[in-house]
């Protein structure tokens, strides 16, 4: 039976066992419910599960999740055992849902893992727990029966949440901006709530310096009526969290897919659309020139009506590009360069990553080797910071290409041969044509016009299974490497050559294993 098929299932994990439930179809996204301490059944979504395989953890420490963890912390121990949830899946990338003290797992996951978050739905959360977060809650709800005046059990709900070991079930009603006006409706969700006593520490983090780092595509969500994880902590995440979108429920609490489920289903959806970068990288790879620009020109003009500075880079990163590929080097550093100057005043070192790889592909393809060299190291350093593993995998192989270029045919050699080794470790599946790429610089390299021409047909054929045309550096040396074969073996004998190479399958022309191990 699938880890993925619907219904309960458990593994066990450094000694404890953990349950986890699945339902829905679709994209997989976890689900991760509050507390600490609190069932998962709360969360459940029959509306969530008809546009994701939703998968409901059950926290250590709750449910048939047993034993507690010793020594388990406020956040970390919960994040491990959502690694742990990830990799018994089996699945490269989630999107997760995380709902108050969920939300704070799952920013700090997609801080230690961005290659795993396909996309991140902040819910009723808060990126910071400091004392004044919690005194904040105290204090708004000892204002509760302010609010409601004509409601005898308001006061009673005050004192009880500000008691020494407060009952869930008894200052429910805090968390709903209209418990008593619809008590019929959430009567019964309050009566199916399950709580376990857990124990910290501390219960205090604070994730508000590092969310520029959070690269997922993000939807903060949270209730107008929220007293504990409401709009102020909310538009912390939004305003730290680049590009995230905010969502405010105006009829809502703490319990927004109670309360509104609607506008919950539509707020938590948004993360399956298209983003911008989604749609001006696809067109580009299909080498629709004109359709890039169309786009980037309509995204500039958005992105600086809304002050959003990742928007403009990408659309300047974009037009960038197409002007490397039409041989204009001068415009493309032009370019890039505009867009770095945008990065360096947001702030934000993330959004220097793309123009800085332009700036260092016009080097390359100007022919300062040198400079594209100290380019491409200074991009390699830059993603080690940012945790994106996928871009310094490419950057590698840039810098190979560099490499072989300045003389250095066994640093080349070695580094091509570590980013075909990474490249299956790690499934970065849609990077096998430029491994052909590189198998074909260092045949041509060696002398083996017959390789390589036999290497570039199955660089060709590789890159048309994806639906793609090589990004405008790799197509400049696809051509170079075609040239030097067509002159050293003649036209018949290239066609003899590519043809055959254009047969083969990954592990025959790399020589390497096809089948990623899990990452």
């Amino acid at each position: 039976m699938s880890n993925l098929s619907p219904g309960t299932h458990s593994f066990t994990h450094d000694g404890t066992r953990q349950v986890y439930h699945v339902a829905g179809r679709g994209p997989v996204m976890i689900a991760h419910s509050g507390g600490p301490g609190v069932d998962h059944a709360y969360l459940r979504s029959d509306r969530l599960e008809q546009h994701f395989t939703v998968v409901y953890p059950e926290p250590i420490g709750t449910g048939d999740s047993q034993p507690f963890p010793t020594g388990a912390t406020y956040v970390d121990t919960y994040t491990d055992f959502l690694y742990a949830v990830i990799q018994h899946l089996d699945v490269p990338r989630v999107h997760l849902l995380g709902h108050s003290h969920g939300g704070v797992v799952a920013q700090r996951f997609a801080l230690l893992h961005p290659e795993r978050v396909a996309g991140l739905a902040l819910y009723s959360s808060t990126p910071v727990t400091d004392a004044g977060f919690w005194a904040a809650g105290r204090d708004a709800a000892m204002a509760y029966p302010v609010r409601w005046p004509g409601v005898p059990e308001a006061v009673a709900v005050a004192e009880a949440f500000t008691g020494d070991d407060p009952d869930l079930r008894a200052v429910l009603p805090l968390y709903f901006a209209d418990f008593w006006g619809r008590r019929a409706d959430f009567e019964p969700f309050r009566e199916g709530l399950r709580t376990w006593d857990v124990a910290f520490g501390s219960n205090q983090v604070d994730y508000r310096p590092e969310l520029a780092r959070i690269t997922a595509r993000t939807v903060v969500i949270t209730g107008r009526h929220d007293f504990i994880c409401g709009p102020r902590w909310a538009t912390m995440l939004h305003e730290g969290i680049p590009g995230s979108r905010l969502v405010i429920l105006e009829q809502s609490g703490h319990f927004g897919q109670a309360e509104e489920p609607d506008a919950f289903l539509d707020a938590v959806t948004w993360l399956l659309g298209e983003s911008f970068a989604d749609r001006v990288r696809a067109t580009f790879r299909s080498g629709d020139d004109e359709g890039v620009l169309r786009l980037a020109r309509a995204e500039i003009a958005r992105a600086r009506a809304a002050r959003d500075p990742a928007g403009e880079i990408e659309a300047r990163y974009a037009t960038a590009r197409v002007a490397l590929r039409r041989g204009d080097l001068s415009r493309a550093g032009e370019l890039a360069q505009q867009a770095l100057d945008v990065a360096v005043r947001s702030g934000d070192r993330r959004l220097e990553e793309r123009p800085r790889h332009v700036l260092a592909a016009v080097a390359r393809m100007s022919g300062d080797y040198a400079q594209a060299r100290f380019r491409y190291l200074d991009s390699i350093a830059l993603n080690e910071e940012l945790g994106h593993p996928e871009t310094v995998n490419s950057e590698y192989h840039n810098l190979a290409v560099t490499e072989l270029k300045l003389g250095n045919v066994e640093r080349a050699r070695q580094l091509f041969a570590d980013g075909r080794e990474r490249v299956f470790r790690e499934g970065y599946l849609s990077f096998v044509p430029y491994l052909g790429v590189g198998a074909a610089a260092m045949a041509a390299a060696d002398g083996d016009q017959a390789g390589a021409a036999r290497l570039v047909g199955f660089t060709d054929g590789a890159f048309a299974a994806l639906g793609q045309v090589p990004d405008p550096d790799d197509a400049e040396e696809i051509a170079r490497i075609r040239a030097g074969a067509v002159a050293a073996l003649g036209e018949e004998g290239f066609a003899r050559a590519y043809a055959a190479g254009a047969s083969l399958e990954p592990a025959e022309a790399l020589g390497v294993a096809p089948e990623p191990r899990p990452s």
